[in-house]
Parts: C-alpha cells; sequence; structure tokens
C-alpha cells in the first residue's frame, strides 16, 4: 500500500519551505488572496492541514494524513507542469505553489564545482 517514511521523504523532498517558513507564508495578507484569485490554488484549509503534517514526526502520521500527503503531492506536480501563460496570472501560480510549501524563488541553483587538477 504505502510507507510513511517514504510519503513523508518524498513531501519533504517535494517542498522546498520548512514548516516555519510555511506558517510565516499563510499568516500574510497575499496568501488568501490567491486562494480567491487563482482557480486551481489549494484552499487555506489544507494549507494548514498541510502545515500540521508537516509539524508531525513519520510514527504520528495517520493513514488519512498519508492519503492528503498522496493527494498534495499530486497537487504540487500538476501546479509545476501547469504554470499560467498569462502574466497576470503567474503571480497567483507561485503563491498557489507556495500555499502548498513550494518556494519558486528558492529553488536550488547548481553550483559549478572546481575543476580538479591531477
Amino acid at each position: 500500500m504505502f510507507s510513511k517514511e517514504r510519503l513523508y521523504n518524498e513531501l519533504l523532498q517535494s517542498t522546498n519551505m520548512t514548516a516555519v517558513e510555511l506558517r510565516a507564508w499563510l499568516r500574510t495578507d497575499i496568501a488568501p488572496i490567491t486562494v480567491a484569485n487563482y482557480k486551481d490554488a489549494p484552499s487555506l484549509d489544507q494549507s494548514n492541514r498541510l502545515l500540521m503534517i508537516l509539524m508531525k514526526s513519520t510514527d504520528e502520521l495517520t493513514k488519512t494524513d498519508c492519503f492528503f500527503i498522496q493527494s498534495i503531492l499530486q497537487r504540487i506536480k500538476y501546479l509545476k507542469n501547469n504554470r499560467s501563460t498569462d502574466r497576470y496570472a503567474r503571480l497567483d501560480w507561485e503563491n498557489s505553489l507556495r500555499n502548498l510549501g513550494y518556494d519558486i524563488k528558492k529553488q536550488v541553483k547548481t553550483i559549478k564545482k572546481a575543476k580538479a587538477y591531477y
């Protein structure tokens, strides 16, 4: 069926915001506006539930938490693949991902490694 550890690790890899960062974001005035403006935005209830899950350990996860994590992972994947082509909706698309714990501006940049000389 599913492994709690695998699902939780996949969630942590799919999100790049900590629980503290997500909580701070959800407390801003912008997060609820995004839900109203962007049709694919997650509800604030979903975002708050995700926050509660991120604060749990894998032992504390319930079966319903695991199903919720699966739906959130699908939603993150969907939003990443379907960015808005409209300029005015781009910010709402980014904020929708932030409501799910993924900040576009925090994407890992590749670091050029120094060449080793032998």
